[in-house]
Order: C-alpha cells, then sequence, then structure tokens
C-alpha cells in the first residue's frame, strides 16, 4: 500500500483555501469521504482538535500531520492540502505550514496509524518532494508526486 493508495483526487484540496487551523481540519475532514452522516465527521473532527491541544501535530519543514483514531474508519484514510497561504499550526520549527496531511486510521490498528504517521513524517526530510509538492496547481499532480511512497 502506498500514501496515494489512500487518497483520490477529491481528497486533495489544492490549494486548500483555510486561514488558520481549525479551518483547514474542517475542511479537510468534509475531504475525506467519511461514510455516515454530518454528526460522524463531527466526531472525527472533535477526536482531531483534541489531539491538537495535546500537542501541535505542526511536524516542521511547512508540514502538518492532524490525526487521530478512530471508530468511524475500517481502513486508513488521508486527506491532503497545499494552503493557499501558510497557516500557524504552532510547529516544531516555529515556521507556518503549507502541506496538511489529515490521517484517521481505525482505532483497532495502532500498527497501521505508526507506519502512516512515519512515511508522511519522512517527507519533510525531502525537501526536493516538499519544493514540488508546494508547486502542484492540481490534486492530479499532488497525487501522481505521493504516488511512490511506501505506507
Amino acid at each position: 500500500m502506498t500514501i496515494s493508495d489512500m487518497l483520490s483526487p477529491a481528497s486533495v484540496l489544492v490549494p486548500l483555501p483555510a486561514a488558520d487551523r481549525e479551518a483547514a481540519i474542517t475542511l479537510l475532514i468534509e475531504a475525506i469521504a467519511l461514510p455516515g452522516s454530518p454528526e460522524q465527521r463531527g466526531v472525527l473532527r472533535e477526536a482531531v482538535l483534541l489531539r491538537e491541544k495535546a500537542g501541535s501535530t505542526g511536524i516542521g519543514k511547512g508540514v502538518a500531520i492532524p490525526h487521530a483514531r478512530t471508530p468511524l474508519v475500517s481502513k486508513p484514510r488521508l486527506a491532503a492540502g497545499r494552503a493557499a497561504k501558510p497557516i500557524d499550526f504552532s510547529a516544531a520549527d516555529a515556521q507556518p505550514v503549507s502541506l496538511i496531511f489529515l490521517l484517521a486510521v481505525p482505532e483497532s490498528d495502532p500498527r497501521s496509524h505508526l507506519q502512516a504517521l512515519a512515511t508522511l513524517s519522512r517527507l519533510a526530510s525531502d525537501a526536493k518532494l516538499l519544493k514540488s509538492l508546494n508547486r502542484a496547481s492540481t490534486p492530479q499532480e499532488f497525487l501522481k508526486l505521493l504516488s511512490v511512497l511506501p505506507l
């Protein structure tokens, strides 16, 4: 499985029209295409925001990975966005983020949660890939850049 297996053009927002962290999380949760009602998306939003309160998911170099384990999904789901304007995520390096990957994983599968987080975290160490992702002008272009990343 690759990161792009968890994404579709509909779950990639390029650009992501959000001015702050909560708006970005809300838009990405809408894009993640959870089955069920709007109330369930609200439950996921609250879980992600609770995780953010525990510690920022801004990992540095312009990347944030808001995430939560939830019983609402049976397999890992991912949404991604490139912010139209960098957003303050209280990142480890104190820099705003432009690339945001929202991850929802089954509550009963901590292994896939850790694998996906590790893979997404490695993005921050690839300056060339980050530059290319920040230049992507369409969801399809963004997806193509991620297509080779194993999970």
